[in-house]
């Protein structure tokens, strides 16, 4: 009987002793739960904080966001006033294609060029303007031409002839013989014979654009949905395939679908 007694209090007492076990083990879990509680109360701190820096970031940018579009709005007026100013300034300047670089061009002496497109270009088209009616006497080369040079920065020109010289820009006295210049620009001879040899067929003349006017005019030329582009006083005009009339671009700062549509 007395075993029996205490095998049964072996098997509670070794009972007792896991009890005694599994509370250290909840005393355990619960500490560890404890300190996961707290870490995630400062993760959720952190995060409500992060949640108030993020807002304030997110304000901050709409407000940058909103001075930056002002700011291209004011530079869109800034441009859009500018260009027009600075093409008046050109009202009286052509740019000439194909006359090719020769020996003693510089950036600092251009008299040889000077005299090479008044003999070559402008006085024969002067001299129709005047058959024509539309100037009364044939200006000399020293008042007809403010100024004459390469559209390039290089201080001496390459002696030998490159394959795309850079345009001649001429400024003349007047509008008056600018335009004359223009009209009767079909009236000028082609170039001499070694010059064709080489390449340069005809001369070439045009209006001298501002940059921006200049870079909407290339693109225009280059879409397909457009037939013909020139300009007139500044101002862009192009045609388009099959169609008769032309069209006058509002403002060279627009996009070319704002200007041609789908």
């Amino acid at each position: 009987m007395m075993s029996r007694d205490s095998e049964k209090l072996d098997a509670i007492l070794a009972r007792l002793d896991k009890l005694d076990s599994i509370d250290e083990k909840v005393d355990t879990i619960n500490t560890k739960l404890n300190s996961l509680t707290t870490e995630v109360n400062t993760l959720k701190t952190q995060v409500s904080s992060n949640t108030t820096d993020i807002t304030a970031i997110k304000d901050e940018l709409t407000k940058v966001q909103t001075e930056m579009n002002n700011y291209k709005q004011e530079v869109w007026k800034l441009k859009s006033n500018n260009n027009p100013r600075e093409q008046r300034l050109r009202a009286s300047t052509m740019r000439i294609f194909n006359i090719p670089v020769t020996i003693g061009e510089s950036s600092e002496n251009y008299k040889s060029l000077t005299a090479k497109v008044y003999d070559r270009i402008l006085r024969p088209a002067l001299v129709a303007a005047k058959s024509a009616g539309d100037i009364g006497t044939i200006p000399q080369v020293q008042t007809a031409v403010e100024a004459c040079f390469r559209a390039f920065t290089q201080t001496e020109p390459a002696s030998s002839t490159p394959a795309t010289p850079p345009p001649v820009i001429v400024r003349l006295s007047t509008t008056t013989l600018k335009w004359a210049v223009m009209k009767h620009r079909r009236n000028i001879p082609l170039p001499p014979d070694s010059e064709r040899d080489s390449g340069f067929r005809r001369y070439v003349i045009v209006e001298d654009l501002t940059p921006d006017a200049h870079k909407l005019l290339k693109q225009l030329q280059a879409d397909s949905r457009t037939d013909k582009v020139w300009s007139v006083n500044g101002q862009i005009f192009f045609s388009r395939p099959g169609a008769t009339g032309a069209t006058k671009v509002k403002s060279v700062f627009n996009t070319l679908e704002s200007i041609l549509g789908s």
